[in-house]
């Protein structure tokens, strides 16, 4: 080989040694920049210092109403005791320091199965019939329910009052006018039955404490 072709093979190679150099500096700076940008991808994951907010759900439901241990719905009664069918006495019970007691019995005279529920209504009269002012009130245990009475059977109401004077009522003589008779009005009726009721005067300007009626 001459001289001249010496020379021209230096320097291909050395032209190929610049372009490995910079082949290799290329390369260096591309694996340099892809781990750059994986780490940028992995801080990017990492949960960020402030917690997300939390979302609370509170039901709309109404808070249930507590019982009040009253009176109760009534329930359907197609064969409702009447006053035509029920026949009544009053029994007394023990008595104290000004109070009476006593408990309405009623009867089912027909021969038919009839039912009573609540209170119904009373009404004081005297000699001649004629009423006597009455307060009733519907305080006494116990409380509504449904009473079955099969023809011959029996139920009851509670009955409380006072024979002292109160208020401007007279003291030296009857607190009110003495009553012989009492009207009886079964719950859900318009039509009065009459029973007996000879305890002379109902003071507190005629005030009986009634309960409902119940099974005797």
């Amino acid at each position: 080989m001459g001289e001249r072709g010496c020379v021209s093979e230096v320097r291909a190679l050395a032209r190929h040694s610049r372009l490995c150099a910079v082949a290799a500096v290329v390369l260096a700076l591309g694996v340099a920049l892809g781990a750059c940008g994986t780490k940028q991808g992995n801080a990017g994951d990492q949960p960020s210092s402030t917690p997300p907010p939390v979302t609370t759900t509170t039901s709309s439901a109404p808070a249930s109403t507590p019982s009040t241990g009253g009176e109760t719905s009534p329930p359907n009664q197609d064969n409702r005791c009447t006053s035509d069918v029920l026949t009544g006495t009053i029994q007394p019970q023990d008595a104290g320091a000004g109070n009476r007691f006593a408990v309405l019995v009623v009867t089912n005279k027909s021969q038919k199965t009839c039912t009573l529920w609540g209170y119904g209504g009373v009404e004081l009269f005297d000699a001649a019939k004629s009423p006597i002012p009455t307060v009733a009130e519907r305080n006494l245990d116990p409380k509504p329910a449904l009473v079955t009475l099969a023809p011959g059977f029996t139920a009851a109401k509670n009955l409380h009052w006072g024979v002292v004077a109160t208020g401007d009522e007279p003291t030296d003589g009857p607190c009110e006018p003495p009553s012989t008779g009492l009207r009886v009005l079964p719950p859900d009726e318009t039509t009065p039955f009459e029973v007996a009721f000879e305890f002379g005067s109902v003071c507190g300007d005629g005030r009986i404490e009634t309960s409902a009626y119940f099974a005797n």
